[in-house]
This record gives structure tokens, C-alpha cells and sequence, in this order.
């Protein structure tokens, strides 16, 4: 029954998107490192520094799975999307719920990383923001820093 009431909501609404659960598609303001080392030592480095700052990972795919790439295109190079849980951030007022997109492109001795951020912050209305430059360079700066060792 459930599927029959979806599927006359969507003839109605005529095409829709379906979002992803934890994908976050290209952002206005991705943040982008390239890092030295092998892509086995930079996804490592990469769960461990996630997990040390309190992010749960819950999927590691291949990012062609969610989004065309020329980079994805059977090119030798291994590539990796992880995706982290929600952490929800409850305020008086509001609350807020973020997450990240971790991609990882491998290029011989080196790495594209990728970090997208999303924020959804709930009060009267809902607003959302793919900006948190901190945060970010504080988890790049410690990967760097975790290959580096």
C-alpha cells in the first residue's frame, strides 16, 4: 500500500530526485589537498583521523556509484568515497546536523582529497551550509601530518 500511495505522489509531482542517504552531491565549496603517500596509508590515515575526531564512518564505495567522473574511468587509479554519519549539534533554540564526503583519487605517489561538509541547521526553517573551513583544514592538516609519521 505504502508503495502505491509513492508511487501516485510522484505521478503527481511528475520527476523527482531521490536523495542519496549521507551522499552529498558536488558542492558549491569543496575543500581539495593533494597529499604524498600511497592510497593505502592515505585511507588509513584518513579512517583514523575521522574516528579520533569523533566521526562514524558508514560506508566506504567507489565513487562512481553516485556521480560521473573522468577520474572513475578505468584509468589504473584507485578511487574511494567515505561517507560519514550525522552528528547532531542540539541547541536551546535549534539544532543542527552535519556530516562529511571524503573522495579520494589516487594519482601514482599521491592523492586528491576531497572533503565535502554539509550542515543542516533546524529553527524556524531549515538552512544549510557547505562552508566550515576549520573543521576541514583541521582534519587535512592532521592526515597530512598522520602520512607524514
Amino acid at each position: 500500500m505504502r508503495y502505491l500511495i509513492f508511487s501516485f505522489i510522484l505521478f503527481l509531482g511528475g520527476c523527482a530526485s531521490v536523495q542519496m542517504p549521507g551522499y552529498i552531491s558536488r558542492a558549491d565549496h569543496p575543500y581539495q589537498r593533494k597529499i604524498y603517500g600511497s592510497f593505502d596509508k592515505i585511507v588509513s590515515s584518513l579512517d583514523f583521523v575521522l574516528k579520533k575526531q569523533g566521526w562514524a564512518i558508514i560506508n566506504e564505495v567507489d565513487p562512481s556509484i553516485y556521480e560521473r567522473d573522468d577520474r572513475y574511468d578505468n584509468n589504473g587509479y584507485q578511487n574511494l568515497l567515505i561517507i560519514t554519519d550525522f552528528r547532531k549539534h542540539n541547541r536551546v533554540l535549534y539544532s543542527t546536523s552535519t556530516h562529511l564526503n571524503v573522495f579520494i583519487h589516487s594519482m601514482g605517489n599521491a592523492c586528491d582529497v576531497e572533503i565535502r561538509y554539509e550542515a543542516n541547521t533546524k529553527l524556524l526553517k531549515q538552512f544549510s551550509s557547505a562552508k566550515n573551513d576549520q573543521l576541514v583544514q583541521n582534519i587535512l592538516d592532521a592526515v597530512q601530518d598522520e602520512v607524514n609519521r
